[in-house]
């Protein structure tokens, strides 16, 4: 009788033994299928990142030409400016064409700042800002995308905007003036246009120095944003 009910016995320990091994190399095997499916996720995602990054520097790049562009106009503009104010003032002697090239940068010049934005409207409409794991740079891509915008919006449009009143009144008060620009026939009196008081008060205000620190901000955080984008891009490699 022990035998016959000592053998049941041992063997569903032995089978109990079996389930319990087989369901701990289930688990295991479970296990070890969801690491190797986030080890590629991951992967994935550090992928999809050092594009992302590598493809921010190409957009930044470019709109460091047109910014490079702006600031050497804008810097000419600002010292032709400060010349003018001094011929305004009787500080300063002048030649007639060093007059023409002072004046003609005053109501000539107008800026279009179009930032390439192509990387981060892919980021924000696929959810994958995120994948910037470097929050502080993060934020430094997004801080300064919103920086352009500022830029656009306030400093580029006041600037435009006081243009528009130099040219109404250049076009209302200087006769042939673009005449004067396209060397034809007819000339225009510079020494006449730069004692007009009205003319004289609207390139005191136009904007210029102001528009001139804006730009060279611009630049700066644009390259700041380069220089962090290429750091962090080393690291991931």
């Amino acid at each position: 009788m022990e035998n016959k009910t000592g053998k049941p016995a041992l063997l569903a320990g032995r089978y109990f033994k079996y389930a319990i091994g087989e369901i701990a190399l289930v688990m295991i095997g479970i296990l070890l299928a969801l690491q190797v499916s986030n080890w590629n996720e991951l992967n994935k995602d550090q992928r999809l990142e050092k594009r992302y990054l590598s493809e921010l520097i190409l957009d930044l790049q470019t709109d460091s030409l047109s910014i490079s562009n702006f600031v050497t106009q804008s810097d000419l503009q600002k010292d032709y400016k400060e010349k003018l104010i001094d011929i305004f003032n009787n500080e300063n002697n002048y030649s007639e064409d060093s007059l023409n090239i002072y004046f003609n940068y005053q109501w000539q010049m107008s800026y279009s700042f179009n930032p390439i934005t192509t990387t981060l409207d892919e980021m924000k409409s696929t959810g994958n800002i995120g994948l910037i794991k470097n929050s502080d740079l993060r934020r430094s891509v997004l801080e300064t995308y919103n920086n352009y915008e500022v830029h656009i919006n306030q400093h580029e449009r006041i600037y435009n905007r006081q243009q528009e009143e130099l040219w109404k009144l250049l076009f209302s008060t200087v006769p042939h003036l673009y005449a004067g620009v396209y060397e034809t026939k007819e000339k225009v009196d510079m020494v006449t246009v730069i004692t007009n008081f009205e003319i004289q008060n609207r390139i005191n205000g136009n904007y210029v120095i102001a528009f001139n620190e804006a730009i060279h901000q611009l630049q700066e955080w644009n390259s700041n944003l380069i220089k962090g984008i290429r750091e962090e891009s080393k690291k991931l490699k």
